[in-house]
């Protein structure tokens, strides 16, 4: 649909006549005796609705001589001729005007009625602009308040003055301002005040200044009723006593009156009740509605009957009318409600207490409960017969249905009345016993110890992971489990997200194998029941993260150098290119060739061995330089890699390369704690010319983190006896979490006509350092139900050590033995496990709640500083720190929450 607005024009038909609006009326005027000709005396004046009207005024009749006439378009009345006007006398003209463009027929145009002007010559009194006034006020008008405006108009353009006087009762009720001519309250006014008339008749005076003329009029004010009385009772509190409260509905029981001092339909009233058990007729008759009850109230009834008049707005006054019955034993006892719905725990014990059953007669008889069929025995539940407590019974309790029914009586004894014994009345109800699951069950993930999910590295957020599932043996509630992810400690954010309903396992980020995800990622679950206080389980599984070939193998150099005696031989080994690739398994491994660079033929004097990288010469040398190209190219699906260039210089058959000592040293192990600056090893090649031993040494830096690509080791040279040594250095603090093993390239120079170099080899291995904190994956709140045996199990925490080995990474668990940890002596913990056990069998009305302290620690002297040899532990003393997973204790009856 759409909408467009219209705009419509309408177009006016000339269907109205004009109209006089000369005030005051009738129209008058006085004429100079002396006036000469076109002298103006008096204009009419018209108004026409239509819009095109168009006005010409007319005498109609003249009854002046022709001393006058009236100009057809502005309608201006002018003397005619040059007699004087004699003194009073009258002149009148018959006038109308005309709208010539509104015809009513061929020969007549739509026209005012004929109005008479009166011209009297010399002077005149003054005129009122109404023939006479009226005005009604409430009889609540303000005093000195407005009531009415008078205006008379002179003739002689003189200064006007009005008076005012009462005709009969009244006088100095109102005045009026002598040259405003309004007439104001000057006193107050009650029309319920009998000396003070309703009707005040008044004569207002204009009389012109200096001598002038003066003139009168009658000016009426009625005074209304305003209803500021309300109805009025006879009698403040009414009284009926010994009403049968039997007698049938409609019977007249008493009579109210009230009156009302205002008139009118002010003074009119009505009545109504407050009780609809009774009714009220205009003339003031209480009636009973419904079937009187002397069982309810204490044996009366208390209402209000209300008296309310027809004013604007209405008064109303009210009276208390109290109705006294006698009684009669007519009533069954009642119970509070047909079905009563207690809840039972499925462990509740002998005596204990189900419900209370209520009922009550209301004849005032006394009541006795028992069960249908007579007695105070109904299986295992027994009923008390005066109170209605309905409990266990004192013998051993097997509660093993989901609820029990059992029907109950109430019995009257008639004590209310005379010979109330002679009919008894009994009443029943039933009684819906649900036995209530108690929340002693905690979630369990029985397939935990089979999980083992993977994910691709570089998997989409939200990729699926496992669908883990926990099972609680409790009913409803209870048994409803809900997931969430347990947040790690030290760690920003969730890795994975768990639907709370399903228990599906997802990513909440893109995983890199190779970056700081690692190869394997751990997650914890927790299942949450849903009683009150809610019970916990837990399940920790570690998520291997898959490779993906989305790292290219890198070498270690940007670009390869090499010096070349001229004379080598077939076979001999130039120089080896490394790369390295940090995916793994095939992905990870790397296959060289060897490809010709701006010369194709270099590429027939040299060959690559495709697994170690070495190069070799297959042809004797006959030029000064060879540029090839070395690619790297592992074997993932699809295929990476990378190419560098290699650049072969040939050199004088005398020259000789620098002679290392080694070209490989190590594997060297260092401690992940070696501190920055201390020495790793010394290295040490000669020149290889003879007294010319100055070399000169450089590390060189790799692509990959453990081929020094961020500096983590440097080289400092020294002289020692007449050769250079190479010392190589720690830069940055080591971190066997993070880089376990290096590989680091030195080259060495000499100092001949054309340096040669020769290169080696130093592999560095870490070794681990217990300098990590174990920390608890979760605070846990626990449930166990008192009265259970010594040995029961009530949880099991968990921590973890990053550290890479063990014992380093070993957790071991204790209860932290002070003062402060109000559980110690209550509870036992496997050290090796961290599974928390009682000690004494729990009775919740001694206390409901205990809080325990337990301290994880690693299994080996701690290497942080500070720490006195002993192991790591998350602390509460700021020199021996340790972690406490505190166990907050919170049980309702039967049960604590740890």
């Amino acid at each position: 649909t759409d909408n467009q607005r219209v705009i419509i024009h309408v177009r006016d038909v000339n269907d109205e006549p004009p109209y006089f609006i000369n005030r005051p009326l009738p129209m008058q005027a006085v004429v100079q005796l002396n006036a000469p000709p076109n002298t103006p005396v008096f204009t009419l004046q018209a108004r026409d609705p239509d819009t095109d009207h168009n006005i010409h005024y007319f005498i109609v009749r003249d009854r002046t001589g022709g001393r006058f006439e009236v100009d057809e378009r502005s309608g201006v009345v002018r003397t005619r001729g040059t007699d004087l006007f004699q003194l009073d006398m009258e002149y009148v003209l018959y006038v109308k005007a005309e709208d010539q463009n509104g015809r009513v027929d061929d020969r007549r145009f739509q026209s005012t009625p004929e109005e008479r002007l009166s011209i009297v010559g010399g002077k005149r009194a003054p005129q009122f602009y109404m023939p006479s006034y009226e005005a009604e006020i409430p009889e609540n008008q303000k005093k000195d308040s407005d009531i009415i405006s008078v205006k008379a108009k002179s003739f002689a353009d003189r200064e006007i003055r009005y008076t005012l006087k009462a005709q009969g009762q009244g006088a100095g009720t109102f005045n009026i301002g002598p040259t405003s001519g309004i007439v104001k309250l000057a006193k107050e006014l009650d029309f319920e005040d009998l000396r003070q008339p309703h009707v005040y008749s008044l004569v207002v005076t204009a009389t012109e200044d200096s001598g002038g003329f003066s003139t009168s009029v009658e000016l009426t004010i009625r005074v209304t009723d305003v209803n500021d009385n309300a109805p009025k009772f006879e009698l403040p509190d009414y009284q009926a006593h010994n009403v049968d409260e039997d007698i049938p509905p409609g019977t007249s029981i008493l009579k109210v009156k009230a009156m009302d001092a205002d008139s009118g339909t002010n003074a009119e009233i009505e009545y109504l009740v407050s009780d609809d058990h009774f009714s009220v007729d205009p003339s003031g008759i209480i009636s009973n509605n419904k079937q009187l009850d002397a069982d309810n109230n204490n044996a009366y009834y208390e209402f209000v009957v209300t008296a309310k008049d027809k004013g604007e707005p209405a008064k109303t006054g009210t009276a208390t009318v109290r109705v006294y019955t006698k009684n009669k034993n007519d009533e069954e006892p009642k119970f509070s409600q047909q079905v009563y719905t207690p809840n039972v725990d499925e462990n509740a014990g002998p005596n204990t207490l189900v419900t209370t059953v209520v009922a009550s007669d209301k004849d005032g008889d006394n009541v006795r409960f028992g069960f249908v069929g007579g007695g105070t025995n109904s299986g295992q539940f027994v009923i008390e017969e005066i109170t209605g407590v309905i409990r266990l019974h004192s013998k051993a309790i097997s509660l093993d249905r989901d609820k029990y029914e059992l029907n109950v009586t109430a019995m009257d004894d008639g004590a209310c009345c005379v010979n109330g014994d002679a009919t008894i009345h009994t009443s029943t109800a039933v009684v819906v016993v649900f036995i209530t699951d108690v929340n002693d069950n905690k979630p369990i993930f029985k397939d935990c110890g089979t999980y083992y999910p993977k994910v691709e590295e570089g998997a989409p957020n939200g990729s699926p992971v496992i669908k883990v599932h926990a099972t609680d043996e409790d009913k409803g509630v209870n048994g409803q489990v809900k997931y969430s992810i347990v947040q790690q400690p030290n760690q920003k954010g969730t890795k994975f997200t768990v639907d709370e309903e399903t228990g599906e396992v997802s990513t909440n980020k893109v995983f890199d194998r190779e970056g700081d995800d690692g190869k394997f990622v751990s997650v914890t679950v927790k299942a949450t029941d849903q009683g009150e206080p809610s019970l916990e389980g837990v399940c920790s599984f570690t998520v291997e993260i898959t490779d993906v070939n989305d790292n290219p193998p890198l070498f270690d150099r940007q670009k390869y150098v090499e010096n070349v005696k001229q004379d080598a031989s077939i076979g001999t080994n130039i120089l080896r290119v490394s790369a390295s690739d940090e995916d793994a398994d095939n992905n990870g491994a790397i296959v060289y060739t060897l490809n010709a660079g701006s010369n194709v033929a270099d590429l027939e004097y040299f060959e690559i061995q495709p697994e170690s990288g070495w190069i070799v010469l297959k042809k004797p040398l006959d030029r000064e330089t060879y540029k090839l190209e070395a690619t790297a190219q592992d074997k993932g699906y699809p295929p990476l890699s990378r190419s560098v260039e290699v650049q072969i210089d040939v050199v004088d058959r005398a020259n000789n390369p620098p002679v290392w000592d080694h070209t490989v040293y190590g594997p060297i192990f260092i401690r992940e704690n070696f501190p920055v600056g201390a020495k790793v090893v010394s290295v040490k090649a000669s020149s290889g010319i003879e007294n010319n031993p100055t070399v000169f040494y450089r590390l060189m830096p790799g692509s990959t983190a453990q081929t020094n690509k961020f500096h983590t080791f440097y080289l400092q040279q020294r002289p020692d006896n007449g050769f250079t040594w190479a010392d190589i250095k720690v830069n940055h603090p080591l971190d066997y979490e993070a880089i376990k093993e290096y590989n680091l390239t030195i080259r060495v120079e000499n100092n001949g006509a054309q340096q040669l170099a020769s290169e080696a080899t130093v592999y560095i291995q870490l070794e681990d350092v217990n300098d990590e904190i174990p920390l608890f994956t979760e605070r846990e709140q626990e449930t166990v139900l008192e009265g259970e045996p010594i040995g029961t199990k009530v949880t099991q925490v968990n921590a973890i050590d990053k550290d890479g080995t063990f014992p380093n990474n070993q957790v071991y668990y204790y209860i932290v033995d002070s003062p402060r940890n109000e559980g110690k002596d209550f509870f036992e913990i496997n050290k090796e496990t961290g599974e928390v056990f009682t000690k004494i069998v729990f009775d919740r009305e001694k206390q409901g709640a205990y809080a325990l302290e337990i301290e994880a620690r690693d299994g080996a002297p701690s290497a942080r500083p500070n720490s006195d040899n002993e192991p790591n532990s998350e602390a509460a003393i700021e020199l021996l720190p340790f972690q406490c997973g505190l166990l907050r204790v919170n049980y309702p009856d039967r049960m604590f929450s740890m």
